[in-house]
């Protein structure tokens, strides 16, 4: 697959299949973050605290100290 210059090896996601179905057990269920389109809604919580962070003035001070 070539995308912007790359020549990567396709992502063996039969690997994770294993690990979807230990999750899919999980009461609320699994969490697609693959790359590709999101299924899943972002919670309101993440999306306030991204909302909350996004007019920070300058970088933490951990951020700062690297």
């Amino acid at each position: 697959m070539r995308a912007y210059g790359l020549d990567l090896p396709e992502y063996p996601w039969e690997t994770l299949i294993p690990y979807r179905k230990l999750a899919a057990e999980h009461p609320g269920g699994t969490i697609d973050l693959s790359i590709g389109t999101p299924v899943d809604d972002t919670p309101q919580l993440i999306q306030d605290a991204l909302t909350a962070a996004s007019d920070a003035p300058r970088l933490p001070d951990h951020a700062r100290n690297c």
